[in-house]
């Protein structure tokens, strides 16, 4: 049984407002196209796989639809079939990789639908595999990192004595159809006792791919296509990132010509119609080295979004009403920051040896991060002016989880010492 939440009165829809199902919960790509399509005055209705994320509280959700967990796909499907039938939705986004593989596995739920994703051909395809990403790379002339697959034979000491150390262990997909509750998280090993134990814990190496890791900066370069044809792009580079991947910290950039030619190659090759970010790695010499696409919305898309590059809307109008925006002009060097992830990272770095005074320096400007986005100085992933309540709960949510966790370890450990003195 489908459980749906009644519709929220922050926004009053009239009867002939178009209407969008985003399915997805994240607060970074799914909470930036929900604002973006509420503010343009879409009935946003939601399907998230966390029924408690705090995107579910957004002003600009007007009903949530809590279907069953994803790893039912069946249920999950049947549910899906009954809102279809209530509602009629001009477009449906899905916002994620386990949105999308859930809609490819039931098509006829989803027949007659418009739905904003690359058609699922060979060609698209490319986009969404790692390794096939890397091949259609290499047969462009686009430069990659140095890597290779992973086989039953593969073993620390040769991977590392083929590709150096560090390096990176990849998913080629991030979740598969049959064990969409489990997400492939991408491993960095840098001594070889490290190597060997990422490898020990990989049940199937044909999904997986090593690569070497390329010292420099991460540089993302975005578009939205259509039939071949890039009709907007917005680039950034990471200043601060988790070490396997995604930034909490990020600042845009003039588009590169250089970049914005190999990305137009690869989108002209595959025919290519939609939202993709195309991850790049700036080595020291300036070069750049192509790591993975991504051909959906991305988590650093709140930043191209508060700039005007309003890539949610661009599509859907794209999509639905057949009009292309002309590309619009950014403002290169803001910043956009992700307050709780960058504090975690700002910790990690501080654990991992980094100076005392690059930490002091770092937690003061996340400290003054708050009201640097209320001046508009910065701008935030999740706080903004008008629909605070989804970064207001989900800081509020991550100061409970730490108080639960501290109470756990003081309790755990006076268990462990009244243990002792019994010796039980």
């Amino acid at each position: 049984m489908t459980a749906t939440m009644g519709s929220r009165d922050f926004q009053r829809q009239s009867p002939d407002s178009e209407r969008v199902l985003v399915i997805g919960d994240d607060t970074r790509a799914t909470l930036a196209v929900v604002r973006s399509l509420g503010r343009a005055g879409k009935e946003v209705h939601l399907a998230p796989f966390n029924w408690h994320s705090p995107t579910t509280h957004s002003r600009y959700v007007t009903r949530v639809h809590q279907l069953p967990r994803n790893t039912r796909m069946q249920s999950w499907a049947k549910a899906a079939a009954e809102i279809l039938a209530r509602w009629r939705f001009d477009l449906i986004i899905p916002c994620c990789d386990r949105g999308i593989i859930l809609i490819e596995s039931a098509p006829e739920t989803f027949a007659g639908q418009t739905i904003a994703r690359p058609e699922p051909t060979d060609a698209a395809a490319q986009l969404f595999d790692k390794a096939q990403t890397r091949a259609l790379a290499e047969e462009l002339g686009i430069r990659v990192a140095p890597g290779c697959m992973l086989d039953d034979g593969a073993t620390a000491e040769t991977l590392a004595d083929r590709l150096g150390l560090p390096l990176y262990l990849k998913p080629r997909r991030s979740y598969e159809p049959g064990s969409l509750g489990e997400r492939g998280s991408v491993m960095r090993a840098h001594t070889p006792e490290a190597l060997a134990e990422a490898l020990s814990r990989i049940a199937a190496p044909s999904g997986w791919l090593a690569e070497a890791a390329i010292p420099g900066t991460g540089v993302g370069y975005s578009v939205l296509a259509h039939q071949g044809a890039v009709t907007q792009a917005f680039q950034h580079c990471r200043l601060r990132e988790a070490a396997a991947g995604g930034s909490s910290l990020r600042m845009s950039e003039a588009p590169d010509p250089e970049l914005g030619a190999t990305v137009a190659a690869m989108v002209e090759r595959l025919h290519f119609s939609g939202v993709c970010m195309f991850e790049f790695r700036r080595r020291p010499d300036g070069g750049h080295v192509l790591l993975e696409a991504n051909a959906r919305f991305w988590g650093s898309l709140p930043l191209p979004v508060a700039l005007g590059v309003d890539f949610p809307l661009f599509q859907y109008d794209q999509i639905v009403h057949g009009i292309t925006h002309p590309q619009v002009a950014y403002p290169a060097g803001t910043c956009a920051r992700n307050l709780l992830h960058d504090a975690r990272n700002i910790g990690r770095e501080a654990i991992s040896g980094h100076g005392l005074l690059d930490a002091a320096r770092d937690l003061s400007a996340l400290a003054a991060h708050p009201l640097l986005a209320a001046w508009g100085r910065e701008r935030s992933d999740t706080l903004v002016q008008d629909d605070l309540m989804p970064g207001v709960l989900e800081i509020t949510g991550a100061g409970r989880m730490a108080i639960n966790r501290w109470r756990a370890n003081r309790s755990g450990a006076a268990e462990r010492r009244n243990a002792g003195q019994t010796g039980s």
